[in-house]
């Protein structure tokens, strides 16, 4: 674990406590800083569903935070496509030496363990937690918060962890960023095993750590155990939903309904996938809103900077939502717990927005081209989708892949799973931290960093992993 303690301890706010901001806080207060957690509700509310924790991530949590994983998370041996009314397309081995390359493993964790363990290690490292403490604005040139009590809050460094509807955002950018719902509609449920145990076609799916994926015309169904194989985890997502359908629903994950709530026809599933629909309890809807990609994470006085879906919002249910903001807040974490003087804090955001702009650009460009493409309705590229996975069948032999086929396979997906956010800081301070320590002058290291960064999805694209 990184133990690197700052030379100046900054007073840092950060709004919001769910996994963006309790991540964020305890790398700030592991480098030495003094941390306040300002949530809007009293805290105990946990997610129900699941999360997908790639090799990126869990590198991180269990390499650089050193979280014990092996009580909660489920080990990911294949990835299994198949069409919508059950047939097996393809399947994906992550065979243990791409993984052992990798450095860790493709993991499925619960949201409310997640949650748990990082509010656990906040509270380890002295983070302060203020509950039922809502904001109500935020000031970038005096540098504090106010409560809607009133309450003023001072701080060297404000940190806005609050969720797509950022208020945090709003006040870094200057105005109300605003965006269009884009017709993605995500269900998360969470169905207990024991429940699945009597039915001989669902308690297959409780015996291994596969990651089942179902395509239909345009609907993308997948499903994992999690909780240390107490619950298999379930995400509809839907493609190309009217809008009076949308204007039901918004982007946080507090509200729940029963499946016929939503009125999806199922019938032509997979006998599994009806079965597993009946189980659930409650399915709770997210939309995804499209809002321009910023060209900064922080205020001008720079000493605001926003995280997680804050600054750069994911298609809901993704692959890499946590993943990003994980890397993000251990980011954030590594750059000031090396800070000298207050004077650097601009700096070192200058540092963060260099290091993270192309990474989080290319991420949000990522997970909509993945959820796009495996949501694709009848057509075109669907069938060149479906294509492209039953070749996959071909692959499995690990021992004879050649690079050609290794490509087809992963394609961009290795960009996503090797990134190490902790090398990533030490290779950037290795080239500037010299210069930053000298207080050179902003010619020679600018305040904010100048970025052209490039996020075309056009060319040749792997179709294969979700």
């Amino acid at each position: 674990m990184n133990s690197a303690k700052a030379e100046v301890s900054l007073r840092i706010v950060i709004v919001g406590g769910g996994i963006a901001g309790l991540a964020t806080a305890f790398t700030l207060a592991r480098g030495g800083h003094s941390v306040t957690v300002l949530e809007r509700t009293d805290g105990s509310a946990r997610g129900e569903g699941g999360l997908r924790s790639p090799p990126n991530m869990t590198r991180i949590l269990s390499r650089s935070w050193g979280l014990d994983l092996a009580k909660v998370a489920v080990n990911c041996s294949q990835f299994v496509f198949n069409s919508a009314d059950g047939e097996l397309m393809g399947l994906v081995q992550l065979h243990e030496d791409f993984l052992v390359d990798l450095m860790a493993n493709f993991v499925f964790l619960k949201h409310g363990d997640l949650h748990t363990m990082l509010l656990d290690l906040a509270k380890r490292e002295g983070v302060e937690f203020r509950y039922n403490a809502a904001v109500q604005s935020v000031d970038c040139d005096a540098v504090s918060v106010t409560l809607e009590s009133g309450e003023r809050l001072d701080a060297d460094l404000v940190v806005g962890a609050d969720g797509p509807a950022s208020l945090v955002r709003d006040a870094v950018v200057g105005e109300k960023v605003t965006g269009y719902k884009d017709g993605h509609l995500s269900l998360t449920l969470a169905i207990p095993t024991q429940l699945m145990e009597d039915d001989e076609e669902l308690r297959s799916l409780t015996k291994d750590g596969n990651w089942w994926v179902w395509l239909g015309p345009s609907t993308l169904i997948h499903g994992s155990l999690i909780n240390g194989t107490k619950e298999f985890s379930m995400v509809i997502a839907l493609q190309g939903v009217p809008q009076e359908t949308l204007e039901q629903y918004d982007e946080s994950w507090e509200k729940s309904y029963p499946i016929e709530h939503f009125g999806i026809d199922f019938t032509t599933f997979d006998s599994r996938v009806q079965k597993l629909v009946k189980l659930a309890r409650n399915v709770t809807p997210t939309v995804h809103i499209r809002r321009p990609i910023l060209e900064s994470s922080a205020c001008e006085q720079a000493r605001i900077v926003i995280v997680g879906d804050a600054a750069h919002p994911l298609v809901p249910a993704g692959q890499h939502n946590a993943g990003i903001t994980i890397e993000d807040a251990e980011t954030l974490g590594a750059l000031f717990s090396r800070i000298q003087h207050r004077d650097q804090i601009s700096r070192l955001l200058a540092a963060y927005e260099e290091i993270r702009q192309p990474r989080c650009n290319y991420a949000q460009d990522w997970e909509l081209r993945k959820r796009i493409m495996m949501s694709a309705p009848t057509g075109p590229e669907q069938k060149a989708r479906d294509a492209g996975i039953r070749r996959m069948m071909l692959y499995n032999d690990w021992t004879h892949i050649d690079e050609t086929r290794f490509r087809e396979m992963w394609g961009d997906e290795m960009e996503m799973f090797s990134y190490f956010s902790t090398e990533v800081v030490a290779d950037w301070w290795t080239k500037w931290g010299s210069l930053l320590a000298r207080n050179t002058d902003k010619e020679e290291m600018p305040t904010r960093p100048s970025l052209e960064v490039s996020v075309s999805s056009s060319g040749p694209r792997s179709t294969c992993v979700y």
